[in-house]
């Protein structure tokens, strides 16, 4: 799974216009850092339940995953935080968009036991819940495909000459199918999958 990093979503008047930060209450290095925080508590809620494998936060630029989230964040002020999240896997098929709205649980910011725990932990779980039950939606076979899917967009990033014939993808829709497998003994192949494994 790759996590990629959130949407900040800085109203451009406060971009333009720094003094509007106080009225809105959205300051954007305090956003920046946000976007980068909060898909990181999102990996480790996903690597926690042990449902998903690796789990990864990423850039926007890296497609290359069976299951990419994005977010956007929507409100984050401390006592409240929402949040646009979407997930699709490597095949293009989108699993849900859906927004998650969650208020602080205050007991994390108390000293003592507990906190650790992040103000927003049951939002994060109510993610990874959502994700589990898609996945459980889908037929073994889709599991697979999507699994091929990412193998062989990845090897025709690396080796466009050699490998972009193998998918194909539905322009109006933006969905890959496969058109065809390489041969396990093709030495294209294993090179490739030495560098994915790295």
């Amino acid at each position: 799974v790759g996590v990629r990093l959130f949407d900040a979503n800085v109203p451009k008047a406060v971009l333009d216009d720094p003094g509007l930060a106080d009225k809105v209450r959205v300051y954007p290095d305090i956003r920046k850092a946000e976007a980068r925080y909060l898909p990181n508590q999102l990996r480790s809620t996903l690597e926690g339940t042990g449902q998903w494998g690796a789990v990864r936060v990423i850039p926007a630029t890296v497609d290359t995953m069976d299951v990419v989230v994005t977010g956007r964040i929507v409100e984050s002020s401390g006592t409240a935080l929402a949040l646009d999240i979407g997930v699709e896997d490597a095949t293009g098929r989108k699993w849900f968009e859906k927004r998650y709205e969650a208020v602080a649980d205050t007991r994390s910011y108390k000293e003592g036991p507990g906190r650790e725990r992040d103000p927003f932990q049951n939002l994060y779980v109510k993610v990874a819940d959502d994700m589990l039950a898609a996945r459980r939606q889908l037929k073994a076979d889709d599991l697979k495909s999507i699994h091929r899917v990412t193998g062989l967009r990845f090897a025709a990033d690396f080796a466009p000459a050699a490998m972009s014939d193998y998918l194909a993808k539905d322009a109006k829709k933006g969905t890959y199918t496969v058109q065809r497998l390489p041969s396990e003994s093709d030495p294209v192949v294993a090179r490739l999958e030495r560098i994915r494994e790295r």
